[in-house]
């Protein structure tokens, strides 16, 4: 059966983005299904239902812009969609709960900047950041930020552990957004969805 995910792709100043790739991924990141966002940044994939790892959408990769990810998409109806991105990107992006720590969520994610990845450092994460966070919609207060060290093939990056508030609820959290803009107010989005609900 098939199913559409639609939305618009937009810039940081809410902006529509046309002739933006769009492409759903597999596990290995190859490119399962894509399509371009028109004129006015709408998009619409249609494609069979089932769970799909990753969608990610970028136009200029490298030269303009990073891209933006979302993860853990289970299409079992149509869904809608809005994607943005700018100069920032949030790769890596992972939400967990840890027992008895109360109401709040940790998150995982390592930053990268396409103007400290085009001067050639070797860790492009971006410095000074803002991040926003979102649960089903709902923007929730971040309540502790850790700088975090990670070593990918010999090399030293800057991620982040994040914890962020949530309601009191026995219902799971379906989806969680963050952004993130730097001090020269470069922009990266990200989503994930929890794939256990």
């Amino acid at each position: 059966m098939q199913m559409k995910i639609e939305g618009y792709v937009t810039d940081k100043s809410k902006e529509p983005i046309a002739n933006a790739l769009i492409e759903i991924k597999g596990e290995d990141f190859v490119t399962l299904f894509c399509t371009e966002s028109k004129e006015d940044g709408r998009y619409v994939l249609d494609i069979p239902t089932g769970q799909y790892p990753f969608l990610t959408a970028v136009k200029d990769y490298g030269v303009n812009n990073l891209e933006y990810w979302c993860q853990n998409i289970s299409l079992q109806t149509d869904m809608s969609l809005d994607v943005s991105f700018d100069k920032l990107e949030i790769y890596g992006l992972h939400v967990f709960s840890v027992k008895g720590a109360g109401n709040s969520l940790m998150v995982y994610f390592r930053p990268m900047s396409l103007p400290r990845f085009q001067q050639g450092m070797q860790d492009i994460a971006p410095e000074d950041i803002v991040i926003k966070a979102s649960i089903d919609n709902q923007e929730m207060r971040v309540i502790n930020t850790n700088l975090v060290k990670e070593f990918v093939r010999g090399c030293e990056l800057s991620a982040y552990l994040i914890q962020v508030e949530t309601r009191e609820s026995d219902v799971p959290w379906q989806k969680f957004e963050l952004q993130i803009t730097d001090a020269d107010n470069h922009y990266g989005a990200a989503t994930i969805y929890n794939k256990d609900v």
